[in-house]
């Protein structure tokens, strides 16, 4: 059966499709000139973008068709216009569940739904008009979801198991001031146990890099999170030594290194997690292939630590990488964040984040949380409300954004190693990207987080802009190098000179407001 889409002005440079329930469908768009065309089983599909709204900025949007979908054949489906009529849709049984609870909502957000409505009547709409709409509806949502943020954060009091934390990667040969400013602002670390830095060359093995940010984050009262135990990252794991190895001698090293790492640091990792399973797969392994690996260090964690929990980490939330042409790149736009990394493989992205986690169910494989990273910009608050409700709906599992990053600047970074860190994306939230705006999305986001009871940790990914992740042990090894810098341009807290910017003052006061405890009293994994 076809769908058809018109072919609009959009920041993927294409559209995916998905069922009714946002299950993305590896069916890949063919340009028919002013139309695109999707050749599908499905009964009824969804579309998907990212559109640059004027007078708001990035947005990821749905064309659902009010939640029913769109049927094959037919005029094709404007895009600009669906959309908009599916937010509206979507906004106004939000805004009812928001009024029903607190008893109304923002006058001004109720004159931008009612003025959108009028925009979307139709015989006078237009690509502009469906446009102007857009921007109403996505400052409403943007309203709405501040009041219920507020509201609920008021009615409901207090948390004592929410954490904010951030990665320790800036630690080694880190100054007093670096330490200082690290430990008065957060509660949890994500320590990274990357192989590539660990190994840098076969047999020879440097844990004691580890030791010094471990012990040092355990003095602190904090929770301590070993991150990406289990991974096959192109960038960090697989363009080293590691990428000659078979599949049965990748799979003997990595269950010894999860057992040595859950043995040796049991006493210190109140969580572990398993990192980007299949969204990364270097070793270009099939689904049963990699699970079999998983489900071996699962057991291992399992024995060796039994009280650290186990999180499921990954990124790219609503999953449409999964219904992206692999081999296909030129059309996808070149800042597309992080797919630039991706390579074509035939079983790199074989199965959705959600089979994934379905055979886990279904073999018993219990993970303990769920991490989302938290990369892939735009979000408006609306959608990020969604992308919650959505994970926590399937698997009723905690919530811990892992990998928070958003630049203060869109200027190309100081050092650049092996493409990265990328620039920051020109589809910026409210305004391009500076240090206020910086500022504004991490007290905005953590309101919003901090008042959903399904999401339990907070955290950012890259705390300082100098460019000396590990310090001068990457010096050692060329091949470790590539470790040097972060992932995305300007994305720190502090400046390169571990001066704090405004974002850093922003959430120190945010958690001051909400009552979030440096130290836990509650200690929760």
């Amino acid at each position: 059966m076809i769908y058809r889409v018109k072919k609009q002005k959009n920041e993927m440079d294409t559209y995916v499709l998905y069922d009714v329930d946002r299950m993305p469908q590896a069916v890949y768009g063919v340009d028919r000139g002013d139309v695109m065309e999707f050749d599908s089983d499905l009964d009824r599909a969804v579309f998907f973008t990212k559109l640059m709204i004027p007078g708001f900025g990035g947005a990821l949007l749905f064309a659902d068709n009010c939640k029913e979908g769109y049927l094959p054949g037919g005029e094709p489906v404007d895009f600009y216009y669906e959309s908009a009529c599916s937010r509206l849709f979507a906004l106004d049984q939000y805004e009812k569940e928001v009024a029903d609870a607190f008893g109304r909502i923002p006058a001004r957000s109720k004159s931008r739904l009612e003025k959108a409505r009028v925009l979307l009547e139709p015989g006078i709409t237009s690509e502009e008009v469906s446009l102007q709409a857009l921007c109403e509806l996505l400052w409403a949502g943007e309203e709405i979801v501040s009041y219920e943020a507020k509201s609920r954060i008021a009615k409901d009091g207090m948390r004592d198991d929410f954490l904010v934390g951030c990665s320790t990667k800036g630690f080694t040969e880190s100054s007093d001031q670096w330490k200082k400013y690290f430990r008065e602002l957060f509660n949890c670390v994500c320590v990274p146990t990357h192989w590539g830095i660990l190994e840098p060359e076969p047999g020879k093995t440097y844990y004691e890099v580890l030791d010094e940010m471990i012990r040092w984050s355990k003095e602190q009262g904090m929770i301590v999170r070993g991150h990406a135990l289990f991974w096959f990252s192109p960038n960090w794991e697989c363009n080293t030594w590691i990428e000659k190895l078979s599949y049965e001698e990748v799979k003997k090293l990595v269950l010894e290194r999860v057992d040595f790492l859950t043995r040796e640091y049991k006493d210190f990792f109140d969580l572990i997690d398993f990192n980007e399973p299949i969204q990364a797969n270097a070793k270009n392994m099939t689904f049963d292939e990699h699970f079999v690996i998983m489900k071996e260090a699962y057991q291992i964690v399992r024995r060796n630590a039994p009280d650290c929990k186990i999180m499921l980490n990954f990124f790219n939330e609503w999953q449409e990488l999964y219904g992206l042409n692999r081999g296909d790149l030129n059309r996808i736009q070149k800042d597309y964040g992080q797919i630039k990394s991706i390579q074509p493989r035939d079983n790199e992205w074989c199965v959705t984040i959600y089979e994934y986690l379905d055979r886990c169910v279904k073999e018993g494989i219990d993970f303990d949380c769920i991490g989302i990273q938290w990369h892939d910009h735009p979000y408006d608050l609306f959608s990020s409300r969604e992308i919650i409700k959505n994970w926590y709906s399937r698997y009723h599992l905690p919530i811990h954004l892992t990998e928070l990053e958003v630049s203060s600047s869109d200027r190309p970074a100081s050092l650049v190693r092996f493409g990265r860190p990328f620039p920051a994306t020109h589809m910026y939230w409210h305004d391009i990207w500076n240090p206020e705006i910086q500022s504004e999305w991490f007290q905005s986001f953590l309101e919003l987080m901090y008042s959903l009871k399904e999401v339990r940790e907070f955290s950012v990914f890259s705390f300082c802009d100098a460019p000396k992740q590990w310090g001068s042990y990457v010096e050692k090894y060329p091949v470790a190098k590539r470790f040097q810098v972060g992932a995305l341009a300007y994305a720190g807290i502090l400046d390169e000179e571990e001066n704090p910017k405004p974002a850093y003052f922003g959430l120190k006061y945010a958690m001051k407001r909400l009552g979030i405890e440096k130290h836990p009293i509650n200690k929760k994994k």
